[in-house]
């Protein structure tokens, strides 16, 4: 299983996981929802890390490679949740239920300057068999 280097982001964005819901609405304006399982899926995470060292930035490159891409999971170290609460970092680093990630994207490399890069990564919390 790849990780993801032990750096804290400078943004974090996360995104809990959806439940199967299915709505209809009457034409009357009646809307009926209808859950097909009990358990959500597809958490999103958006992270930034902003002006550090094009090393740290390969290492990215590094784990979106040793993953194969989307296809195996990744790791997100706890460094990633550094300032964040336990209540917070205990549902954000599963994925919010028990959720396994993956990149959703390859990541993204901005040079800022010589020697120094920002990245931004996606990843995507799914429940695998």
């Amino acid at each position: 299983m790849a990780a993801l280097p032990a750096l804290t982001p400078t943004a974090m964005d996360f995104t809990a996981p959806e439940f199967p819901v299915k709505s209809s609405t009457s034409i009357s304006g009646v809307v009926t929802r209808r859950i097909f399982g009990n358990r959500g899926s597809r958490s999103t995470l958006q992270l930034s890390f902003d002006n550090i060292t094009d090393a740290s930035a390969a290492q990215f490159l590094n784990a979106w490679n040793a993953s194969r891409g989307q296809l195996d999971a990744v790791t997100v170290p706890s460094a990633v949740f550094d300032g964040a609460s336990a209540a917070l970092v205990s549902y954000v680093s599963d994925g919010g239920d028990g959720l396994i990630w993956h990149f959703a994207a390859p990541p993204q490399v901005q040079r800022v300057k010589p020697g120094i890069s920002s990245v931004r990564i996606s990843l995507e919390a799914t429940r695998d068999l």
